[in-house]
């Protein structure tokens, strides 16, 4: 398995600092863009296209804090995507469920300001369970990290429904 942050040059560390990500992409993009081996054999051209095909997945990975998150994580040996998904804290589990209500009730309400003042305070919450994860990982706390990034999935789906109601709001 490839370690993109041996293939971006960067420490192994969270968050990703982005301008050296976006900086070591970009010269590997042109490093090992399809278009300048365009003479090359066949065998070549296909390991070309592998290794940029790899280069964008890894940058796609690192680029979003959540998925770089997860990633870190699989790299401390966890199967982040094949892990029970279970959250055992019913206080955060019943928020869940209260959110999901109150999203009802706003969506029921057809009130676009409501919505988009609790679209934000969801971004603050996931950025506050994001900034939990990143204390939890540096302290090498793997299982609450893990269960951190299990309450970054209901928050992220949560906020996935608000943006399609705000988005069916601006198509009406």
């Amino acid at each position: 398995m490839v370690n993109y942050f041996e293939l971006f040059q960067l420490p192994v560390q969270l968050p990703v600092d982005m301008a050296m990500l976006t900086t070591h992409y970009q010269q590997l993009q042109k490093q090992f863009h399809p278009d300048n081996f365009a003479s090359a054999k066949d065998n070549e051209k296909v390991s070309i296209m592998q290794k940029s095909a790899m280069i964008n997945d890894g940058y796609q990975t690192l680029k979003n804090s959540i998925s770089a998150a997860e990633y870190f994580l699989s790299l401390q040996g966890f199967d982040v995507a094949t892990e029970q998904n279970i959250i055992h804290d019913p206080d955060f589990l019943m928020e869940q469920f209260t959110l999901r209500e109150q999203l009802d009730d706003i969506e029921s309400q057809d009130n676009p300001e409501l919505l988009d003042d609790f679209h934000k305070e969801m971004i603050k919450r996931k950025n506050s369970v994001y900034n939990q994860l990143l204390h939890y990982i540096h302290e090498q706390d793997w299982q609450t990290a893990l269960n951190l990034i299990y309450k970054i999935r209901y928050l992220t789906r949560l906020l996935e429904q608000i943006e399609k109601l705000q988005e069916k709001q601006f198509v009406l």
